[in-house]
């Protein structure tokens, strides 16, 4: 397999490298070459997908290269939408701090105060101090949580039982019985997907809405225009949707994977990666939380982690540009980056091949004449 440098070298050796941006009209034929180039370099990628917006002027760009389903050889299109994984954190921790902005609940408050009584007894029977644990440090993963995916138990279950139908219940059952807490509450950094199955439950039970039309609400999709983004199973797929693509861990096809195996806060979205970045466009320009304070609250490093963790959204610097945002298990990443006025969005649909994502991020900058 090409090492990380040598597919870096083959995206320099396509794209050109201007000292200035190019021109907007050409951008749409120079992604294309850029995600055809690269799937052709790695014959293990499946398939891959662009989506650029800028914020300056609101355009937007999709590409799509390789096949959507490997074994009936159907290409992959750019709209096509992907489960997100953990780019649903965003989401969910946006969702989290609108209700705060509307009064009802503090960042400071203890977990026990909103979660359901009977998840908060099965936590603190685990030894988890949920009177002492906050919202914040739940949102920023310094909560103590160890994570119910990393039981290797649960996540064999992804082959052997892709049916399987879970509950937040279950898997949070799972935690408590096989892994103990990582710390006390503010000690240390420790993502966790448990954390976020938390929130979703508190997000349900302080609106009395189902997680997925909760987050629609709060978030605001409909005003945003994302009308191809919904939330699997728990609210109806949108009309006329275009058709999932799959996506694969190291050639398995996982398209068929009951998506409650990671639907409750954690994750659950699915999305075309032009709507993943409009919503962090939009987040990013203030269109999502009603506060500029919110909003600063929400990016603030809490840890030095993933190039500094905030809420549901951390960091990243590519070719010297910084950038905001999230990944996702499956092979999604989605950045902004206010400096160079463009959001990124980047689908690779196959898990193995994810650590591409950095390289074609960079190559796309360059495009656009950001960075070094």
């Amino acid at each position: 397999m090409p090492s990380i440098l040598l597919v870096t070298a083959l995206l320099q050796a396509v794209v050109p490298q201007p000292p200035v941006a190019i021109p907007a009209d050409s951008i749409a034929p120079a992604l294309q070459r850029l995600a055809d180039s690269i799937v052709a370099a790695r014959p293990r990628m499946p398939g891959l997908i662009i989506a650029v917006e800028s914020r300056a002027n609101g355009r937007r760009w999709s590409v799509a290269a390789g096949m959507s389903d490997t074994a009936r050889r159907v290409p992959l299109r750019p709209e096509q939408p992907v489960r997100i994984a953990s780019n649903t954190k965003t989401y969910v921790a946006a969702a989290v701090l609108r209700l705060v902005e509307q009064g009802k609940l503090s960042l400071a408050d203890p977990l026990a105060t909103h979660l359901p009584p009977a998840l908060d007894a099965l936590l603190r029977g685990d030894g988890y101090r949920t009177d002492v644990i906050t919202i914040e440090q739940v949102l920023s993963h310094r909560a103590g949580f160890h994570e119910h995916p990393a039981v290797p138990s649960y996540v064999a279950r992804l082959r052997t039982a892709p049916q399987y139908r879970w509950t937040r219940e279950e898997q949070l059952q799972w935690l408590v019985d096989s892994l103990a807490p990582v710390g006390a509450p503010g000690a240390q950094f420790r993502y966790s997907d448990s954390g976020y199955t938390l929130l979703g439950a508190i997000v349900e039970r302080l609106t009395g809405m189902p997680l997925g039309p909760a987050v629609r609400r709060l978030v605001g999709f409909e005003s945003l225009g994302l009308r191809h983004t919904w939330w699997e199973t728990l609210e109806p797929a949108p009309s006329g949707i275009a058709d999932r693509a799959h996506q694969y861990l190291g050639g398995f096809d996982a398209y068929d994977i009951d998506p409650s195996f990671d639907l409750y806060g954690g994750g659950g979205i699915a999305a075309p990666m032009s709507d993943v970045a409009h919503f962090l466009t939009a987040l990013l320009d203030g269109r999502v939380l009603a506060q500029r304070r919110t909003l600063d609250t929400m990016l603030a490093p809490r840890s030095t982690e993933m190039a500094g963790y905030g809420l549901g959204i951390f960091g990243t610097v590519v070719r010297g540009v910084r950038g905001y945002g999230h990944s996702g298990f499956w092979g999604t990443s989605a950045m902004v980056f206010p400096d160079a006025g463009v959001t990124v969005a980047v689908a690779i649909t196959d898990q193995a091949e994810s650590r591409q994502i950095t390289p074609v991020m960079s190559a796309v900058l360059r495009l656009f004449g950001a960075g070094n």
